[in-house]
């Protein structure tokens, strides 16, 4: 047994001894001193490995459980916070990947000891969920115009970011080319510096890489302290000792007046409408007086016989196209059980190819979602009625109700409902009606890039809106989208209305033949 573990642990192996008979030798005996004396050197440097790596776990453990202990203190507004959310991503993946690599290499061994079908037991994010984490704080930063150092500071409630963590999504976005943003979260990495404990790799590329865009944006001499620096860790660093002397040179020359900083822009594209998108999801755009002034809020007894007993509540957003909100249409107790039904069936949401028709996943949508038909329960049927009721429309080809959940920075960029494409089996969608199902706590608005307003999410309120004109034609002002969730959590429900069997719901109207 001694042997198998001086053969595993140390840098030589049993097979590799000299056999001989040293009983029978003095002079023989004495290189089994010089073997012993061997030994003891490999031992105590392999003691030593394995106490610097027993120190290592012992303080990314109490890191880990203060982390664990805040998290658990109140879960639910923990998680809420997309910080939050990504850090316990990230200790999940890349952190306890390193705290698995340490303790194989002492025990060569699997530190859970456990077997396969244990292991399958753990719910453990992937890298896919660390870097869907990490799109979702980028998306919440750029929608939002936040300050990376907002992000990294928990976005008011979270957990401070750390050096590492600010160091993946400024690597993140310099491999997709977004060197700008970048830069900011490699600053902010490298203002973090002295917070927690970063891989000198890490921190030299960080400073390698503001060195780099320091100069290129006509900031020779900040360049020259982040090599500065980089040396003070790296003395024999050769790229950046040549680094040095170029940035040195540069001064002296005054090479730096030929850069300036407006020869950098971002990478990425921008429109009017996601421009507009941006705004009405930031608060920017507001409507005036004159706007909203002819906007009414009334009972209304009129859409059905149902209505004539219990009028529903209804608030004109918009008059052309015709948008409301119905409020208090959905009760607590039917929220929570769509929540409930829903949870163990969600799944990721995709959108339409408008060429295919087909369903595909896409970072346009990022939420998840799953459909209930009126049979699967009595309170779904009751749903329909309601909606019926609402609106005065058939919901003979009306589709099953969708149930949406937006979690991380969770949004559905700027689209139409209707379709584009070919032969539709039960026609066109002619309406929408968008369930709210929870309030937000920070961001989450529904909002109209042609029509400049924004629809705040109301726990239990309902949007209605026409996708289409009364002629048919597609109404292409009704482009809308589902704004980033910043803080909170977001739960919707939507009721897709089809153009088949309106034909005598829907009365045309001259001022809308468009």
């Amino acid at each position: 047994m001694y042997w198998t573990i001086i053969s595993w642990g140390l840098l030589f192996a049993v097979s590799n001894v000299v056999k001989s008979e040293f009983y029978s030798s003095v002079s023989d005996l004495n290189k089994l001193l010089q073997t012993e004396g061997i030994i003891l050197k490999q031992l105590d440097s392999y003691i030593q490995a394995q106490e610097e790596r027993l120190g290592e776990l012992r303080r990314r453990t109490l890191s880990w459980k203060s982390a664990h202990g805040k998290a658990t203190r109140n879960a639910k507004d923990y998680l809420l916070n997309p910080v939050n959310a990504f850090l316990l991503i990230k200790r999940l993946t890349l952190e306890w990947n390193d705290i698995e690599v340490i303790a194989n290499d002492m025990a060569k061994q699997d530190l859970m000891n456990t077997d396969d079908a244990g292991k399958k037991t753990l719910a453990l994010p992937e890298r896919v969920d660390l870097l869907g984490a990490m799109d979702a704080l980028l998306r919440l930063q750029d929608v939002y115009n936040l300050d990376a150092s907002a992000i990294a500071n928990g976005i008011g409630t979270g957990s401070k970011m750390l050096a590492d963590d600010c160091f993946e999504l400024g690597q993140k976005l310099q491999e997709t080319g977004d060197t700008h943003h970048a830069a900011d979260w490699f600053r902010e990495a490298y203002d973090r510096f002295d917070l927690g404990k970063i891989d000198l790799n890490k921190k030299v590329k960080i400073l390698e890489y503001l060195a780099s865009y320091s100069y290129t944006t006509g900031n020779v001499e900040d360049a020259l302290d982040y090599t500065d620096y980089l040396l003070d860790l790296q003395p024999d660093n050769k790229k950046a000792l040549g680094q040095k002397t170029f940035y040195e040179d540069a001064i002296w020359d005054q090479q730096d007046k030929l850069f300036k900083s407006d020869k950098i822009s971002s990478s990425k594209a921008s429109n009017n409408i996601l421009a507009v998108y941006k705004k009405l999801c930031q608060g920017e755009i507001l409507r005036n007086a004159s706007e909203t002034s002819h906007l009414r809020c009334r009972y209304t007894s009129t859409l059905s016989a149902f209505s004539k007993i219990a009028p529903f509540k209804i608030e004109e957003i918009n008059l052309n196209p015709r948008i409301v909100v119905f409020h208090d249409v959905l009760s607590d107790t039917e929220i929570d059980l769509l929540k409930n039904w829903s949870k163990p069936l969600l799944s990721r949401a995709g959108i339409a190819n408008q060429e295919t028709g087909k369903g595909e996943v896409s970072n346009y949508r990022v939420s998840k979602s799953t459909w209930f038909t009126d049979d699967y329960h009595a309170a779904i049927e009751t749903i329909t009625e309601r909606v019926e009721d609402m609106t005065g429309l058939s919901m003979d080809t009306a589709e099953e109700l969708q149930v949406v959940n937006y979690g991380l920075g969770g949004q559905y960029g700027p689209h139409f409902d209707f379709f584009h494409w070919g032969e539709l089996t039960k026609s066109n969608r002619i309406a929408t009606v968008l369930f709210y199902m929870s309030d937000v706590k920070v961001g989450g608005a529904t909002v109209f890039p042609k029509l400049n307003f924004a629809l705040e999410a109301r726990k239990g309120s309902a949007a209605f809106w026409y996708n289409l004109h009364s002629s048919g034609n597609l109404d292409y002002s009704t482009l809308h989208g589902a704004c980033p969730v910043l803080i909170g959590e977001k739960w919707v429900a939507n009721k897709w209305i089809r153009e088949r069997g309106q034909e005598f719901r829907r009365k045309c109207d001259p001022h809308d033949m468009e």
